[in-house]
Formats: structure tokens, C-alpha cells, sequence
């Protein structure tokens, strides 16, 4: 009976030590990251050329050098040099057509962040609040919710529409 809880005992430490190898072998976060994508819920044709995408870096040509910069001591920076100003106009005589005018404002901000890492989970530290992303090879994905917002003026009136926004970085 010894002998079997013995090699019991063996089977559980080595399955253990397996499970650990796995995520010690989860792709590694520190080093730089550049954002490939930022996407919305809905396609919008924000710039105006007859083709609506759900690709708010094509619409826009904002957002193309935002990064994201990730340390070994659980810390980071994010780097964004661009914002996009979207203004909707509701088009006369409809209810759910806009004419969208965008514009591309340039700026140098840096917000430092916290982040702590669990296999191929990430939990991000910024402004107060926290964000989970999820880890995969060389491209950090994470959805934030009701990010997205735009301020629709319908004949004097203001409405707001939000939506969840897709964010991905590819590691450099």
C-alpha cells in the first residue's frame, strides 16, 4: 500500500511540474509592443470614401505609432501619439445616417501603468482601473467595454453612442 501511495504521489508532483513548465513557457510580455488593430463593434465609413470598416486605424489614419512598452519589474508605459476627434452630423431627412468629419490631433502622452502576468493572462493597472488582455505568441488582445464613444448632434440635440472597442498589439 505504500509503495502504490508512493507512486501516486510521484504522478501528482510530476503532473504539477508539467501544468508549471506550461506557463512558464507562455509567450513572454516584456519588451515593446506597436497596436496592429483598434476595431469597433459596428463598421463606420468615418472617412468618408463609400466603404464602411470596422478598423478605426483605417478610417481614421490615427493611431498608427501607439505603444505599449512592458518591463520585467511588472511596470510599463503607454505611449500615444495621436487621437482621433470624430464628430457625427445626422444627414436631413434621415434617422440613422451620419456624415462623420475626423480629425487627427497629434500629442506626446505617456501614462505609466502596472501589469501582472498569469500564463497567457495579462491584468493591466491603469488610471484607477484595471484591464484583462490575453496573451498569445507575439500579439496582446484585450476588449475594452463602451470604449468606443461618439457624440451624435441631432438637430440640437446631443447623443452619445458607445460601443465595446478591440485592441491588439503586436510585439516588436
Amino acid at each position: 500500500m505504500k509503495k502504490l501511495f508512493g507512486l501516486l504521489l510521484i504522478a501528482i508532483v510530476f503532473t504539477a511540474c508539467s501544468k508549471d513548465d506550461d506557463n512558464n513557457n507562455a509567450s513572454s510580455i516584456e519588451g515593446t509592443w506597436k497596436m496592429t488593430a483598434f476595431e469597433t463593434e459596428t463598421a463606420y465609413d468615418l472617412n468618408n470614401d463609400g466603404t464602411a470598416s470596422k478598423s478605426v486605424m483605417d478610417e481614421t489614419n490615427c493611431y498608427q505609432n501607439e505603444t505599449l512598452e512592458f518591463n520585467a519589474d511588472g511596470t510599463g508605459t503607454a505611449y500615444n501619439t495621436s487621437r482621433a476627434n470624430i464628430e457625427l452630423t445626422l444627414v436631413v431627412g434621415t434617422t440613422d445616417e451620419y456624415e462623420y468629419t475626423v480629425t487627427c490631433v497629434s500629442e506626446n502622452d505617456t501614462t505609466p501603468f502596472l501589469y501582472t502576468k498569469n500564463g497567457n493572462d495579462i491584468v493591466l493597472s491603469l488610471a484607477g482601473s484595471t484591464q484583462s488582455a490575453t496573451l498569445s505568441g507575439n500579439t496582446l488582445t484585450y476588449v475594452f467595454q463602451d470604449g468606443f464613444f461618439v457624440d451624435v448632434d441631432n438637430n440640437g440635440t446631443t447623443t452619445t453612442i458607445t460601443e465595446d472597442i478591440t485592441f491588439v498589439f503586436t510585439k516588436q
